[in-house]
């Protein structure tokens, strides 16, 4: 749960590096980007070398099939090999992500942006790429639903946590464009948008199989933190904007950004019990 969660985390910010505007940025930003993300590599690296993860995974879809007697899955000891064959190909895409995310901070340390940006491809990608590989290998309602659940779950993260880190780099260099800062309004309700009709799908196809009040009140928390939360941020950052208060957009960013994440761990505890990706 915990390297599916850093996974998406990972993905969202690289993400959120390919398509923001980053000319009116100056390196140093990109470049504690690197780290940030060299470290939750590194992070997602260890957490994928417990192969009990997916064992763990496996007893718990077992004890809840009574929750869901359509869930169809093979708990043989062929399957918990291929997915450990899967937990390794991802910790090889991991350590490679982290190499090149160290070499990425040497050079947008050296100024060097145009290998720079070579490097945020590749991680994207890379990143990317783990979270896709990932998520296809879950069993759920749909492979459809759970990249777009994923995925949807990562730009949310990657766009609010990536916004918030740009507003404290006006701490540092307050003359800079504020037209970053304001794409990165958009992004978070094009994101919440795409979680929105994520969740809303899933409610109807599955309905609202919660089997106690506990996961009623996970339920209400994601959707409170990665839908309506996100939306409400992207409001009051585009109203604060209006006035060049950068040091405000922050905190509301930052606010937001422990109920998005809130919002998202609930999720994944959904997930983990019931295998729908609520």
């Amino acid at each position: 749960m915990i390297a599916l969660f850093v996974l998406k985390l990972s993905a969202g910010i690289t993400l959120m590096w390919c398509l923001m505007p980053r000319r009116e940025v100056t390196d140093g930003f990109f470049r504690i980007q690197m780290r940030v993300v060299l470290g939750l590599a590194v992070l997602s690296t260890l957490l994928l070398a417990d192969r009990g993860t997916w064992e763990i995974r496996q007893s718990t879809v077992i004890v809840e099939k009574d929750a869901r007697p359509d869930l169809v899955i093979s708990t043989g000891e062929d399957a918990i090999d291929s997915a450990a064959a899967v937990w390794r190909w991802l910790q090889r895409i991991q350590i490679g992500v982290a190499c090149i995310a160290y070499v990425g901070s040497v050079f947008w340390t050296l100024g060097r942006r145009r290998p720079g940006r070579i490097c945020i491809y590749l991680m994207t990608t890379g990143c990317c790429g783990s979270l896709l590989f990932h998520s296809v290998q879950v069993p759920t309602l749909s492979v459809w639903l759970q990249l777009l659940s994923d995925f949807s779950s990562a730009a949310v993260c990657g766009s609010i946590l990536t916004g918030m880190l740009l507003g404290h780099w006006y701490l540092t260099t307050p003359a800079m464009s504020t037209r970053p800062l304001q794409w990165f309004i958009a992004a978070i309700v094009i994101a919440a948008c795409l979680r929105l009709v994520c969740s809303a799908t899933v409610l109807i196809t599955a309905g609202i199989q919660i089997p106690g009040t506990t996961h009623g009140i996970w339920l209400a928390i994601r959707w409170f933190g990665t839908v309506f939360v996100p939306l409400l941020v992207a409001i009051l950052v585009w109203r604060i904007l209006r006035y060049q208060n950068t040091q405000s957009a922050t905190g509301v960013l930052f606010a937001g950004l422990i109920l998005v994440l809130m919002g998202e761990m609930s999720g994944a505890l959904l997930e983990r019990d019931l295998n729908i990706p609520y």
